[in-house]
């Protein structure tokens, strides 16, 4: 009985892969294949002629290679400065005792809850006075510090013993010392598990940037490639071409940070 029950739970886990796996696949093949049997009503699951067209149109006539420098650059900026302010505001939350502690621990909650489309007028509001618009300062600024990973730093940074920090502080280390020295090593797995939730968000956004950017040097890959489809014309393959490599910065980013998950579930459990 328990072998049936595992060769069932196998067959369903391999169905699950198979279904989240297929339009990765669907991409990855149609970014190959010419305008006619992208559109041909016949499914082939296996293209009959492959060609690399689509990605040589996309990388010299579009400013494909630009748009990628952009989000890079928009998005490792962003994720940088969430993870440093984000770990200030936890440790603050969570080792201080401060006015209005609680109040402003629950604008945080607030702010998680709320979505980031909501804040699209006021933001473009501030960054228009302040003529920041087409320019990088108008995508990082505004997500400099993540509600969310506020609240991550300061739950897990609440774990650390007090007297760990108060032995420091009597050798003579200073506050900024401690988060850089101390609470930094010892908190890489929430930092991972932050950095990539902050740079996925950025990488992907398509709303504020096609806000911000009217500039087609400065647009991101997301409304780079949306503007390839027109009113007359729909460039699929080299649509499809252009997503693929888009992905390629995030599965890099996650096997980057695979081994401070893992770290973290090794750490857990020690500890217990």
């Amino acid at each position: 009985m328990a072998t049936r029950q595992k060769l069932i739970l196998f067959f369903l886990v391999l169905m699950m892969g198979v279904i989240m796996f297929f339009p990765f696949y669907w991409m990855t093949v149609s970014s190959f294949r010419t305008n006619p049997e992208i559109f041909s009503t016949k499914i082939n699951l296996i293209p009959r002629s492959l060609t690399i067209k689509n990605y040589y149109d996309l990388i010299t006539t579009t400013n494909f290679l630009r748009w990628i420098f952009n989000s890079l650059i928009v998005a490792l900026s962003t994720t940088i400065l969430g993870l440093f302010f984000s770990t200030l505001a936890g440790f603050a939350f969570a080792k201080y005792e401060f006015w209005a502690k609680n109040i402003f621990l629950l604008l945080v909650f607030v702010m998680i809850s709320v979505p980031r489309f909501v804040t699209i007028i006021p933001v473009f509001k501030i960054m228009s006075d302040l003529t920041l618009t087409n320019t990088y300062f108008a995508l990082i600024l505004p997500f400099a510090v993540n509600p969310f990973a506020v609240f991550l730093m300061r739950q897990y940074i609440k774990t650390i013993p007090d007297d760990l920090l108060d032995s420091a502080r009597i050798d003579g280390v200073n506050e900024l010392q401690i988060v850089l020295h101390i609470i930094i090593p010892l908190i890489k797995p929430a930092l991972g598990a932050a950095g990539m939730f902050i740079f996925m968000m950025s990488w992907n956004d398509y709303l504020f940037p096609l806000i911000m950017m009217n500039d087609e040097k400065m647009m991101l890959f997301t409304v780079g490639l949306a503007s390839l489809k027109t009113l007359y014309i729909v460039e699929y393959g080299m649509i499809m071409a252009g997503s693929l490599l888009s992905t390629f910065p995030l599965i890099m980013g996650f096997l980057l940070l695979q081994k401070q998950f893992i770290a973290g579930l090794t750490e857990g459990a020690i500890k217990q």
